[in-house]
């Protein structure tokens, strides 16, 4: 079993010393921009890693259905969507250099699916498939439309190239219409990664994301928004138009005192479809500083299930509308959400007016900003609390750096 940092001894050690506590303070975070600067750029390359082309599945301009990182129930939307125009048969080829190493077939999930792992330790996965390539269904032994099948093969018996005929489109497993699921995984820890990172040249997209509404989550205890005690919303009652910038003031001001949580409903939108499509980026700031940033560009398998703790999961199944936490949720360990030590969480604690902007952008630069003001109110009974603890900075650290770097069996 590997030996924890006793941080917590080091606490114990400094608890009757302002200074000993200062430093130790100090210490810490220095340790925690190195360590989260060393490991938490998404986009990097390991050394050493061969530099791989990446390619259209399809050859006709591609419509995407749905993008990566959207919230679903219990699970995040693993990978992107590719139209097909509504109609099986089309034909499908391996994204970039590589070696062919696994089919699976099933009635569900993915219906049929193959893999093809790259030499710059990625693995992309095309499902939902009406057949696979000659080559490939010879190895395969079906016996009906119930067949569970799982075949691995070595890294010298498929190769491909970027641009090689691999499968055919189709509508299996669980698909509510033809289409190309497309996934990309890291090879070793299967962690998922937008393929908008080696596709996005190839995707036209010319419209920014739109919030429509935010929902103000006083603290219990600790918070009031509005003069009330649970949770709001507030429609920003923007108009809806396809462009690539766009800024929005909301008129109406609104009050709070103590520790308010935010969250925000919106859609990013493409030029070409009326689909509709999860957030790649988003920042709360208050008075110009940040206080919540999420990039949805990985998701670690062993974090799915969170999607109902950073989306509001009761009011989606009332409504089918999921408002995501500017937050964190305690015991969230989710790599892809970036706090202050707050947490994401605002305290009103002066009589003033406090200015918060909403941020929003998608993976091709297109960005909207959403301002609105909230007056600090002074309200009976509640005390304003900012939570700042060595403790709380080190349960930060531990949630968001480990799940990325968790090896996975599959």
């Amino acid at each position: 079993m590997r030996a924890e940092p006793n941080l917590f001894g080091l606490c114990r050690m400094g608890a009757g010393s302002h200074k000993v506590q200062g430093m130790l303070r100090l210490t810490f975070l220095t340790c925690c921009v190195l360590l989260l600067t060393g490991c938490g750029s998404d986009d990097s390359e390991p050394v050493g890693i061969h530099d791989v082309a990446y390619e259209s599945p399809v050859d006709y301009d591609i419509t995407l259905a749905g993008n990566f990182g959207e919230p679903r129930p219990f699970h995040f939307h693993g990978g992107i969507d590719v139209k097909t125009g509504n109609v099986e048969g089309k034909d499908i080829f391996a994204i970039a250099d590589g070696y062919v190493s696994r089919l699976t077939v099933n009635k569900y999930g993915f219906g049929n699916a193959i893999y093809v792992s790259h030499p710059d330790g990625k693995t992309s996965v095309y499902c939902h498939l009406k057949r696979f390539a000659d080559q490939y269904e010879d190895q395969l032994q079906r016996t009906g439309s119930k067949d569970t099948l799982s075949v691995v093969f070595p890294a010298d018996k498929f190769p491909v190239k970027a641009g090689d005929h691999i499968a055919i489109s189709g509508n299996t497993g669980h698909s509510t219409g033809p289409h190309l699921h497309l996934e990309l995984h890291d090879t070793d820890t299967w962690v998922l990664r937008d393929p908008l990172m080696k596709l996005a040249s190839i995707i036209a997209d010319t419209v920014a994301p739109q919030a429509h509404s935010l929902m103000a989550y006083p603290m219990d205890g600790e918070g009031v928004f509005n003069g009330g005690f649970t949770k709001q919303t507030v429609g920003f009652g923007a108009p809806e138009t396809k462009v690539q910038h766009s800024e929005f003031t909301l008129q109406r001001e609104l009050t709070a005192w103590g520790r308010v949580g935010f969250a925000l409903w919106a859609d990013d939108y493409s030029e070409a479809t009326y689909n509709h499509y999860g957030i790649r980026y988003t920042r709360l700031l208050v008075d110009g500083r940040e206080v919540f940033r999420s990039d949805v560009d990985s998701i670690p398998i062993s974090c799915q299930l969170e999607v109902n703790q950073w989306g509001d999961y009761d009011h989606w199944r009332r409504t089918r509308v999921w408002y995501m936490k500017s937050f964190r949720e305690p015991g969230m360990r989710l790599p892809i959400l970036h706090t202050n030590f707050e947490q994401g969480i605002v305290c009103f604690s002066e009589e003033r007016p406090y200015h918060l902007t909403y941020v929003l952008r998608d993976y091709q630069g297109n960005e909207s900003r959403y301002h609105f003001t909230v007056r600090g109110e002074r309200y009976q009974g509640i005390t304003p609390h900012p939570r700042r603890t060595l403790l709380n900075d080190y349960l930060l650290f531990r949630q968001v750096t480990w799940p990325l770097h968790t090896p996975v069996s599959r």
